[in-house]
Formats: C-alpha cells, sequence, structure tokens
C-alpha cells in the first residue's frame, strides 16, 4: 500500500491539497526527507490548492451577496448580522490580521473566508495577501514535516516521547495564537 502510495504521490496530493493543505505539504515534507519526492512540486500543489480555495471562497462569498434568498436570511438572522458588522470592518482595515487569523482557525477558514467576499473586501490586495501568507504558513509546514522526518530517524527510542512533546507544544501555540487573533479583533460572543 506504502508503495502505491508512493508511486501516485503527485496525483493524489492534488485533490488532497483541496481539501487540507497543511496536512499534505506536512506530508510532503516528511517524504521529501525519504527522499521520495521533489519539495519544490509538493509546495506547488499545495500553493495551488490553497489558491483554489481562496478564490473559490471569496466567489461564493460574493455570490451569496448577490442573491436575494440569502440576503433575506442573513436579515433575518441576528447572530449572522452581529457577526458580519466587525468583520466588514476587520476585512477593510485589518484584512492580513482577520487572513492570519483565518489560517490558524481550522473549521472556522471556510466560513470567514465567505465572509471577505460578501464584505466586498478588495479582491486584488486579499488575494496578494492570501498568497503571501499562505506561501509562509505551507512552507513552514513543508519544513515542519521535513525536520520531523529527519528528527525522527535520528532520535530513535526518545522518538515517540519527543513527537508527543512537540505536538502538544503546537496544540499551545495554537491555543494562544487564537486568543491573541480574538483579542485583537474584538470578537465578540453572539
Amino acid at each position: 500500500m506504502l508503495q502505491l502510495l508512493l508511486h501516485y504521490a503527485y496525483p493524489l496530493m492534488i485533490p488532497l491539497s483541496l481539501i487540507e493543505g497543511p496536512m499534505v505539504a506536512l506530508a510532503g515534507g516528511a517524504a521529501t526527507a525519504a527522499g521520495r519526492i521533489n519539495p519544490v512540486l509538493v509546495f506547488a500543489i499545495v500553493m495551488g490548492g490553497g489558491l483554489f480555495q481562496d478564490v473559490a471562497y471569496y466567489g461564493l462569498g460574493r455570490w451569496a451577496c448577490r442573491s436575494d434568498r440569502i440576503r433575506r436570511w442573513i436579515e433575518r438572522m441576528k447572530s449572522v448580522k452581529q457577526v458580519l458588522a466587525p468583520l466588514k470592518a476587520a476585512w477593510r482595515e485589518r484584512m492580513f490580521l482577520t487572513l492570519l487569523a483565518s489560517k490558524f482557525a481550522y473549521g472556522l477558514y471556510a466560513p470567514i473566508l465567505v465572509t471577505a467576499g460578501m464584505t466586498k473586501a478588495p479582491f486584488r490586495r486579499y488575494l496578494a495577501e492570501s498568497l503571501a501568507l499562505s506561501a509562509v504558513v505551507l512552507a513552514g509546514w513543508e519544513a515542519l514535516g521535513f525536520g520531523l522526518a529527519r528528527a525522527y530517524g535520528q532520535l530513535g527510542q526518545a522518538a515517540n516521547g519527543v513527537m508527543l512533546g512537540l505536538g502538544a507544544l503546537g496544540v499551545a501555540a495554537l491555543w494562544l495564537i487564537g486568543r491573541w487573533a480574538k483579542a485583537r479583533l474584538k470578537v465578540q460572543k453572539a
């Protein structure tokens, strides 16, 4: 099974990167450390997936904005109106921070990017900042996969404990980034 996955790595990465780019970049970095695949191709594939997601979610938001049915639904839903008002200001005034928060808000990535289209954030600026941020984030995930795979092989018996500790450290870092972003963007509870 592993040989099959490695043999068809690139064709498998394309649809998977449309769904979950960071994990594909992490796995691609690990496979690069094993000398099985080209890191530049992995990066190009995950960046293409990220670009597709960003454009699709923005377009979905613009479409939702033009739909009378969705507009009426938003007007009736008080909680949605309360969330859209601060997000509109965030997309206009602090686009980079809003994009940064969306990259680490797993599960909320798509809805946050849809609001960029709904609030008619400037598309060129949105795309440029999103691509720049995606490049850094995805390169970081790929480098992390590469480094973890290399370290795992050299640590021997202590590898499992070290990886567990790094995982806990990563979860704590994501939690702290989430708290910082929430305070910085002044997100209110609905």
